[in-house]
């Protein structure tokens, strides 16, 4: 069956495959494509290194983003075992793992996968084990109410958003609401879930749909409906978004390209440096949150504003494997001291999605090994 929808795939046009999307659950034959595109998938749960300090467990991602940590440890030399959170029996396999410490990489496709995730870290985290990212980091991710309640509570500057969770107090928000507007579903990445209301009459409808039937983000599981409640969001015209990373004590920036209306999941990079107020407004975010592992998604007003947009403890870098350049050489950005200064670091620190990174950090830093491999200077 599998075989049979590969093939006929790329004969269908965009219109007709989205179209089937929206009707057909592919969640089965995503997983599918995805294992097949895991270069580790068929060889084994178990890899021990000769001479590896510790035991590394990858939970695995349902979509196969684990790989990355599976290639971080195999370029640092470290023995891994994969564990599947989602078996009956995951608190066993994860007590009798023998492993030291544990990385994951949160799903996101389906709501139904992000809440178990949550629920099983948050219980790991009770049971005392160490996890990368943490369990605080993680619940935030793909969460934009979490995220939204946590930017307010900490004073975080953001844009102007509203929660509802009562449809007659959304309906009169949108009567007197500045357009256009933005609505957003509660998980969702690369814009798949965002929608630019333009008139009150689809304001209205897109509420009512909220609360009924549900919103869908685009190419995500017919199934996996959001309905209950409704994000709003002020619409920003021409802000310039900046991905602002950090992992550990290692700073990344880099604007995000836009295509159309939106920047995340355009495709485009651009690599212009931060300056360093961004960089300051980044470290300040995370070291509020004590977060080692956080993309903060930031946007630039026309009148020189910096907001918070979104927080992310993992994310793609299908199109941008470096996370930051100065005249076209990769590397990183290091805070000295109390000076608050900034100091550029040639190397390929941003490998494998900042897997390498964040296992090292692990490593020397959690679990006191020595790495003597300075993996980010190259072969």
């Amino acid at each position: 069956m599998f075989r049979l929808v590969q093939r006929l795939s790329p004969l269908l046009p965009p219109w007709a495959r989205a179209a089937i999307r929206r009707r057909v659950s592919l969640v089965k034959y995503d997983q599918h494509v995805r294992r097949l595109a895991d270069p580790f998938a068929a060889q084994g749960d178990q890899v021990e290194v000769p001479g590896s300090p510790c035991t590394l467990g990858i939970l695995r991602e349902p979509f196969h983003y684990h790989k990355v940590f599976v290639l971080a440890c195999r370029e640092l030399g470290v023995s891994y075992r994969l564990i599947d959170l989602a078996a009956s029996d995951w608190i066993a396999r994860v007590r009798n793992s023998g492993c030291d410490a544990f990385l994951v990489w949160p799903p996101a496709a389906l709501t139904v996968w992000k809440e178990m995730f949550d629920d099983r870290l948050r219980a790991m985290a009770e049971m005392g084990l160490v996890v990368v990212p943490g369990e605080r980091e993680t619940w935030l991710y793909e969460n934009k109410r979490r995220t939204h309640d946590w930017l307010t509570a900490n004073d975080i500057p953001h844009p102007h958003t509203w929660v509802f969770y009562d449809e007659d107090e959304a309906m009169t928000f949108a009567a007197e609401a500045t357009l256009p507007v933005v609505v957003k579903t509660n998980t969702g990445a690369s814009a798949k879930g965002v929608w630019i209301l333009t008139s009150r009459r689809s304001l209205r409808a897109l509420i009512r749909r909220a609360f009924r039937s549900g919103l869908v983000a685009r190419r995500r599981d017919p199934r996996d409906r959001q309905w209950g409640s409704v994000l709003l969001q002020e619409f920003l015209p021409e802000v310039r978004e900046w991905r602002m990373v950090r992992i550990a004590d290692s700073y990344f920036g880099h604007p995000k390209g836009r295509v159309g209306q939106f920047h995340s999941g355009s495709g485009a990079v651009a690599w212009d440096e931060p300056p360093p107020a961004l960089l300051d407004l980044l470290h300040d975010v995370t070291s509020k949150g004590g977060f080692t592992s956080m993309n903060v998604d930031i946007f630039e007003t026309t009148d020189g504003r910096y907001l918070v947009n979104e927080l992310h403890t993992v994310f793609g870098a299908s199109y941008s494997v470096d996370q930051a350049r100065r005249d076209g050489v990769a590397g990183r950005y290091v805070r000295e001291g109390d000076s608050g200064g900034w100091r550029f670091e040639p190397g390929d620190f941003a490998r494998n999605a900042c897997a390498n990174l964040r296992v090292h950090h692990l490593l020397t830093e959690t679990l006191g090994v020595k790495v003597s491999h300075r993996w980010w200077e190259g072969p």
